[in-house]
């Protein structure tokens, strides 16, 4: 067999054959968990209460800023929807004035809701996402000769979330966030002297919170 007579059955040999397929990457999972954490600022706007005869309770002429923190726990479907639940607990910093000499003045903040979210990219990018829950108010006086403590509480209709993710190895991500939420108080727990009362708003008043801050996360 001559070389030339070789090379034409290799040239017509190999074509036939084919190549080696490449191995296909495993696809990822449709359902997979997710855990978070969100560190943020958030100021209040709207009102706790409205009072025709005295006017509205503002939030911001008691709260100056919170420090909230949260923990998101659910499920991610294709990766990229997250669908789960989340708690905050807020630390809040007084107007000055609020929180007069020889008394001791205290305001935290307890949400607790279901959310959905949606990333626009695999392996980071935007997102967007909403949810809705319940949010609760307490608030604390003690000086000398009383001790007051007022509770509200009411249906957070929704919170509208929006960031921008950055994956910092496979599953890790970190990146801005801000969020807006709309709610109503709608019960009301008094203690003072020892005594607790218990009622519903008559005047409830929309209110809400702006938030920008920081949000980790890690999905399997």
């Amino acid at each position: 067999m001559t070389p030339r007579t070789l090379l034409a059955i290799t040239a017509l040999v190999l074509p036939a054959m084919g190549l080696p397929a490449a191995p296909e990457e495993p696809s990822p999972p449709v359902l997979g968990f997710a855990l978070g954490a969100r560190v943020s600022a958030a100021f209040p706007m709207g009102s706790v209460l409205s009072d025709p005869g005295n006017g509205s309770l503002l939030i911001d002429e008691l709260i100056a800023v919170s420090i909230p923190l949260q923990i998101d726990v659910g499920m991610t479907v294709h990766r990229r929807w997250f669908v789960g639940a989340y708690a905050q607990y807020a630390w809040s910093v007084l107007q000055i004035g609020e929180c007069k000499v020889g008394q001791s003045c205290s305001m935290t903040g307890l949400r607790l809701g279901l959310q959905a979210t949606y990333a626009f990219r695999d392996h980071g990018g935007p997102w967007a996402g909403l949810g809705t829950g319940w949010e609760w108010m307490f608030t604390s006086y003690t000086s000398p000769s009383f001790t007051t403590k007022l509770d509200v509480a009411g249906w957070e209709y929704a919170n509208f979330q929006a960031g921008w993710d950055v994956e910092v190895s496979p599953g890790w991500m970190v990146g801005p966030w801000v969020s807006g939420s709309v709610g109503e108080f709608s019960r009301a727990s008094l203690k003072r002297d020892g005594q607790t009362t218990d009622t519903s708003i008559p005047n409830r008043a929309v209110h809400g919170w702006f938030q920008i801050g920081v949000k980790g996360s890690f999905s399997l």
